[in-house]
């Protein structure tokens, strides 16, 4: 937003100290809610940084990963590419012949995404954030986490709602496939209060950060269903038709079990890897349900996010 004149203002000194941390290129994003569904800012606050060290601590960054209430949670993208991020000439209106600043010009975002995730499936994931009220921190490549500037607390820099928008392009001889991202920034936001959580002050090193993945599961009816035994088929919402990538190396602890109809949960004794058929586990349960209950199936594990699904026990 471009303020206007106010009387009795002036100018700013325009010296400098010998060293002025900059801001380097944008490496990933962190989209996230502008707000959570309880009405609070998104944001990072000086009062979450280590008190004795001044360091935020990685436990807050993974926490606002792998946050249960997903209108908390950080949303971390893949290295981006070949981002411009630019503002346009500011909006002028001619007084004479003479140019009179009026407005800012418009901020737009764009930068691209290569190798595998230049999917289609990923272009899905960052379009569904077109409709909401999202905004977003950038990493740097120095890791850097970069916001806006309040005074009191880092916010995220909001995104004008409906502008951003992810398209494919299929690679060539010559070129690799990509998803290429644009989004204009929300015209409230201004520049000058742009500022970074520089690295040495950050515990986590950002760049390695990666964002939750995405998993389909089914419960299979062969081998037979029974009170205590259940094949379960897991794999990831990328693949190929009817072949998902499958996901391996589950172990019992991994798995969140509900008998919804008996209204408790359930001890999953084992998960064993089926010989020939990745992403399939024979599971065992705990005795207790008995036919006719629905059981319900979840991941408990950092880094991934299953939809429950439910199965009957026959």
């Amino acid at each position: 937003m471009f303020e206007p004149c106010v009387c009795g203002t002036g100018g700013k000194n325009t010296g400098q100290p010998s060293c002025v941390p900059t801001i380097d290129r944008t490496s990933k994003l962190i989209l996230v809610k502008t707000f959570a569904n309880d009405g609070t800012r998104n944001s990072i606050l000086k009062s979450q940084f280590d008190p004795s060290t001044g360091v935020l601590p990685d436990v807050l960054i993974e926490g606002k990963i792998n946050e249960a209430d997903t209108s908390k949670r950080w949303y971390v993208t893949p290295k981006i590419n070949a981002v411009a991020d630019t503002r346009a000439e500011p909006v002028t209106f001619d007084v004479d012949g003479i140019p009179q600043i009026i407005d800012q010009g418009v901020r737009t975002f764009v930068g691209s995404y290569y190798g595998k995730s230049g999917s289609p499936t990923f272009a899905g994931v960052l379009n569904s954030f077109n409709c909401q009220d999202v905004s977003y921190f950038e990493i740097s490549n120095n890791g850097d986490i970069v916001g806006m500037d309040n005074g009191v607390e880092l916010l995220p820099i909001a995104i004008e709602t409906g502008t951003l928008f992810a398209g494919v392009v299929r690679g060539t001889k010559t070129d690799l496939n990509s998803v290429s991202l644009t989004f204009a920034v929300n015209e409230l936001e201004r520049d000058e209060d742009l500022i970074q959580i520089g690295a040495a002050q950050i515990e986590s090193k950002m760049l390695n950060k990666r964002g939750l993945v995405d998993m389909t599961g089914a419960a299979l009816t062969t081998p037979l269903i029974t009170a205590t035994t259940v094949r379960l088929d897991l794999g990831f919402i990328y693949g190929a038709f009817n072949n998902a990538v499958p996901f391996e190396g589950l172990v019992a602890a991994d798995l969140s079990v509900f008998n919804t109809t008996q209204s408790s949960s359930v001890v999953v004794s084992s998960a064993i890897a089926v010989v020939g058929l990745e992403g399939q586990y024979d599971v065992v349960l705990a005795a207790g349900a008995v036919s006719a209950d629905t059981i319900t199936v979840s991941l408990a594990k950092d880094g991934f996010e299953l939809k429950p699904f439910t199965y009957l026990i026959p």
